[in-house]
């Protein structure tokens, strides 16, 4: 288990809801444990945010973890190191890519060569050509498709 992942379960444990709405959260986590000021807890739920252990539901911020069945020490109380291990967030390239690598077991160098070359032999944007190659190794890409659609939306509207 990771601090992080200790944390967040002592946060919603001491709630005692699945669930909270991101100001819930934020005032949880500064003011009802004072562990943080509330721009720290900010920090806090973004990093638990980019690391894919909290996620947004409607409104509301909830665990992606069995966070009941985390085992927090008496007393625990996160440490400042925490909110220096800022999480790189993985962008919709790296997911495909990871999930190509993980479900063939393909090491992730090889497949961003596959999908380097897919880019060069079909002159797509990277996005597009890691889509194609996670097909042809009949994957699921559906769950992509959106994210994918608004990268290079976004890319192409500046």
């Amino acid at each position: 288990m990771s601090e992080l992942e200790v944390a967040l379960s002592q946060l919603f444990r001491k709630k005692g809801k699945g669930s909270l709405t991101e100001k819930e959260f934020v005032f949880a986590a500064s003011l009802d444990l004072r562990w943080f000021t509330p721009k720290e807890a900010q920090k806090f739920l973004d990093i638990g945010m980019e690391s894919e252990l909290l996620a947004l539901d409607g409104d509301s911020v909830k665990a992606t973890f069995d966070y009941k069945s985390v085992n927090v020490p008496k007393g625990y109380a996160p440490t400042t190191e925490l909110l220096q291990s800022s999480v790189k967030p993985k962008g919709v390239f790296l997911k495909i890519v990871d999930q190509i690598s993980t479900t063939k077991d393909i090491p992730s160098k090889d497949v961003i060569s596959l999908v380097n070359q897919t880019q060069d032999k079909m002159g797509v944007d990277v996005e597009v050509a890691a889509l194609i190659v996670a097909r042809k190794y009949g994957l699921d890409i559906s769950e992509y498709l959106d994210s994918v659609e608004e990268d290079i939306g976004s890319r192409y509207r500046k």
